[in-house]
C-alpha cells in the first residue's frame, strides 16, 4: 500500500475520480503547475486524513489496555524487545496472539484463527475488504507496542528492522496476501531472546460470491480448508489445536476459529505424555543438571502432563511439588521397571542425567497419533554392532538390529517395558555416562527397548537434531558458546560431568555456566524461585 500522504496516492485519486476525457482535456488546457497543485492538494487532505484515522486508531488501541511488558531494552540487533519475568515460549506466542486479536476487536473487525501448515506461527485470517481498517490499527498497536511487520506472501523481508509504527514499514502493505506482526521479547538477564520464530500471520481472504451461499477464500493452504461459508459459525478453540507447541491445559484462554475448521490434526496427539526424570548424583552439578531438564521441559515442552522424578539419590532441597511433578525414591536399576511407576502415563519422555530439550518440541516429535513412538536415531558402527545390547535385542526379537540410538531424551511406552518383564528379559547393566571417560554411544535400554518397538511395529525412528558433549571435550568452552548463540538444536545430552578430566580442566563449571545462561527462566518445580508474574507490571 503505497504512503496515503504520497503523491502517488494522490494521483490514484486524480485518476479515480476525474474522468478520463476530462483528465485528457486538462492535460491540454491547463499548465503543468496548475495539475501538480491539485494534486500537491490532494495529497495534503489525504495526508490529513490518514493522521486523523491513525490517531483515532491509536485512541482505541489504548483504550483497550491491551497487555505490556515491564520495560523495553535494545535488542544486540539494534531493535527494540520488550523484557518479560518468567518468560516462555509459549507465554509469548499467547502475548503475541492477545495483542493482536484484543487490537481487532477494538477495531471491530472480524477475524478467525486458521489452522496454518507452520505450527510456529498463529495464523489470523480477516477479510480483504478490511485490509485498511486492518493496517490503521495494526500500526497504531505497533506504535503502543513497539513490534515488526514483513511480507509473507509475496516473501518481503527489507522491513524486518523498521519499527512497525513508521509507514515505511508497510511499503509491501497493498500487494501482501499474508504480513507477520513480531515482538522481540526478553528475559530479565538478556540471555534468552524470542521474536524470529514467534508472532502472529495475518492472512487477507477475500469474498467469493459465484456460488448460492457466499464463501471466503484464503490466500495460502491451510491444514484444513482453503474456502469456507462467509456465514460459518464461531466456535471456541485451544491453541493446542492449532500448533503442537502450545500448551494443552485447559485453564488457557481459547481463541476462535470457525466451525470447519474445528477437526483434529493429522499430526495431533490426544493421549497424555509425561515425563520420567532420573536422580542419580547427590553432587552439586546434578543439582544444576536436574534443574536445567525441569526448566527445558517447563520452557519448551510446556505440554508434559506430569513429571516424574525418579531419585536414586537424596533429592535436592531446592526441587519443589506440586499437582504436576512427582517425586519417587527407587533403588539403582529401577529404571528397567518404569512401566511399574505410580500413576506414570502410558506414554512418556525418559530424561537421564544431563538429557534437556534445546528449542521447543511438539508430542508429535515423539510419538505418532496412533500411539507409536519415535525414538531418535544415533550413530552406527562397529562398536555398536558388538554391543551387548545388540546381542540381546537379537535374542528378544529373532532380528538383527541395523541403527543407533542418540543420547538425550527418548519416547518409551510402559506397554513395551512390561513385555519385556513378561518374556523374562534379565535387565542389562546401564552405564553411568557422567562418569563415562568418553561419551557414550547407544543406552542398551533405548536399544533394546527401540528395537522391541520397531520390529513390532510400534516404534519409528527419526533423524532430529541431537548433540551429545562429553565435559572433558577439549574446547568445551567453544563449543557451549556456539550452542548458546545459535539456539539451533532441539536436543541436548551433557556427559562426564563426574570425571577427573572434566573436573581438572573447567570442563565441568563450563557446563553449569552455560545451563545458568541457555535457561534462566525458573521453572514451576523450584522451591527456591523468584516470584514469576505473567501480567504486565507496568505498560510498555
Amino acid at each position: 500500500m503505497p504512503d496515503p500522504t504520497s503523491m502517488s496516492s494522490a494521483v490514484h485519486v486524480y485518476k479515480r475520480f476525474i474522468p478520463q476525457p476530462v483528465r485528457s482535456a486538462a492535460a491540454t488546457t491547463l499548465p503543468a503547475g496548475v495539475r501538480r497543485k491539485v494534486k500537491g492538494g490532494i495529497a495534503r487532505t489525504l495526508g490529513r486524513r490518514e493522521a486523523w484515522l491513525h490517531r483515532r486508531a491509536l485512541r482505541q488501541v489504548r483504550h483497550a489496555r491491551l497487555g505490556g511488558s515491564e520495560r523495553r531494552v535494545t535488542a544486540p540487533d539494534g531493535r527494540i524487545a520488550h523484557v518479560h519475568t518468567g518468560l516462555t515460549a509459549d507465554l509469548a506466542r499467547r502475548l503475541d496472539h492477545d495483542l493482536v486479536t484484543h487490537a481487532l476487536d477494538s477495531a471491530e473487525v472480524p477475524w478467525f484463527a486458521v489452522p496454518g501448515l507452520d505450527d510456529r506461527w498463529i495464523s489470523i485470517a480477516v477479510e480483504q475488504r478490511n485490509k485498511g481498517t486492518v493496517r490503521r490499527v495494526l500500526r497504531a498497536l505497533l506504535e503502543e507496542h513497539t513490534g515488526y511487520v514483513v511480507s509473507v506472501s509475496p516473501s518481503r523481508n527489507d522491513t524486518r528492522e523498521i519499527p512497525g509504527s513508521h509507514v515505511k514499514a508497510w511499503r509491501h502493505y497493498g500487494k501482501a496476501r499474508v504480513v507477520r506482526l513480531t515482538w522481540l521479547r526478553t528475559d530479565p538477564t538478556r540471555n534468552l531472546w524470542m521474536g524470529e520464530e514467534h508472532g502472529v500471520e495475518i492472512e487477507f481472504w477475500t469474498a467469493n460470491s459465484d456460488l448460492p451461499r457466499e464463501r471466503l477464500v484464503g490466500p495460502r493452504p491451510n491444514r484444513v480448508q482453503r474456502a469456507v461459508p462467509a456465514d460459518a459459525p464461531g466456535v471456541e478453540i485451544g491453541l493446542d489445536r492449532l500448533s503442537g507447541y502450545c500448551d494443552t491445559d485447559g485453564e488457557m484462554p481459547p481463541t476462535i476459529t470457525l466451525e470447519g475448521f474445528d477437526v483434529v490434526r493429522l499430526e495431533e496427539v490426544a493421549f497424555p505424555v509425561d515425563a520420567v526424570l532420573l536422580w542419580q548424583h547427590d553432587t552439586p552439578w546434578a543439582g544444576e543438571l536436574l534443574r536445567a531438564a525441569l526448566r527445558s521441559l517447563h520452557q519448551y515442552a510446556p505440554w508434559i502432563d506430569v513429571t516424574h522424578v525418579v531419585a536414586q539419590a537424596e533429592p535436592p532441597a531446592w526441587l519443589g511439588g506440586g499437582e504436576r511433578l512427582s517425586l519417587v525414591r527407587a533403588r539403582p536399576g529401577a529404571e528397567w521397571q518404569l512401566d511399574q511407576l505410580p500413576g506414570v502415563a502410558d506414554h512418556f519422555l525418559l530424561m537421564r542425567p544431563g538429557a534437556l530439550f534445546g528449542r521447543p518440541v511438539r508430542p508429535f516429535d515423539y510419538f505418532t497419533p496412533g500411539g507409536g513412538t519415535r525414538p531418535r536415531r544415533g550413530p552406527w558402527d562397529a562398536r555398536e554392532s558388538r554391543a551387548p545390547w545388540t546381542r540381546a535385542a537379537l535374542a528378544a526379537t529373532g532380528r538383527a538390529t541395523a541403527t543407533g540410538y542418540a543420547q538425550g531424551p527418548q519416547p518409551y511406552r510402559t506397554d513395551l517395558l512390561a513385555r519385556l518383564t513378561a518374556a523374562g528379559q534379565p535387565p542389562l547393566a546401564c552405564p553411568d555416562g557422567q562418569s563415562a571417560p568418553t561419551a557414550a554411544g547407544t543406552h542398551p535400554m533405548d536399544g533394546l527397548v527401540h528395537h522391541l518397538g520397531h520390529v513390532t511395529g510400534g516404534a519409528d525412528p527419526s533423524g532430529e537434531a541431537s548433540v551429545a558433549l562429553h565435559a572433558a571435550l577439549p574446547g568445551i568452552a567453544t563449543h557451549l558458546e556456539r550452542l548458546l548463540v545459535r539456539r539451533d538444536v532441539q536436543q541436548l545430552q551433557f556427559l562426564g560431568a563426574a570425571t577427573a578430566g572434566a573436573a581438572h580442566e573447567g570442563g565441568t563449571d563450563a557446563v553449569v555456566r552455560f545451563l545458568h545462561r541457555y535457561f534462566p527462566v525458573p521453572s514451576p518445580f523450584e522451591a527456591d524461585r523468584p516470584h514469576i508474574s505473567t501480567e504486565a507490571d507496568s505498560p510498555s
